[in-house]
C-alpha cells in the first residue's frame, strides 16, 4: 500500500537544488509479503523509473506531493493508500 512520505529527502533535495528521481517498484508484493520480510519468493519485479521532478523554487511539500502523484500514476487503483498516513506500516 502507497503511504504519504516523510519529507526528509525531499527537504535536502530542495535544499540542495537537485531534481528528484521517483522510482516504483511493481510486483514486490508476491516476492516478500508483508509479515515475511525474513523470506523471499521467486518472481517478477517492474521497476519505473519516473521522470525527474524539478526542486527549484517548490517546496519540499510540493516535491513530496509530484513524487507521490507519479508513482500513484503507475500503481493499481487498490493500492494507493492516504497520502496523510505516513506511518511505516510495521504495526
Amino acid at each position: 500500500m502507497l503511504r504519504g512520505f516523510k519529507k526528509g529527502a525531499f527537504s535536502v533535495a530542495v535544499k540542495a537544488g537537485v531534481d528528484v528521481v521517483p522510482i516504483t517498484l511493481l510486483g514486490t508484493g508476491a516476492c516478500m509479503p508483508s509479515g515475511e520480510e525474513s523470506s523471499l519468493r521467486a518472481g517478477r519485479v517492474r521497476i519505473v523509473v519516473h521522470a525527474p521532478i524539478p526542486t527549484k523554487g517548490v517546496s519540499a511539500d510540493e516535491a513530496s506531493r509530484r513524487a507521490r502523484a507519479a508513482i500513484a500514476a503507475s500503481m493499481p487503483q487498490a493500492l494507493v493508500g492516504d497520502a496523510g498516513d505516513v506511518s511505516s506500516g510495521e504495526d
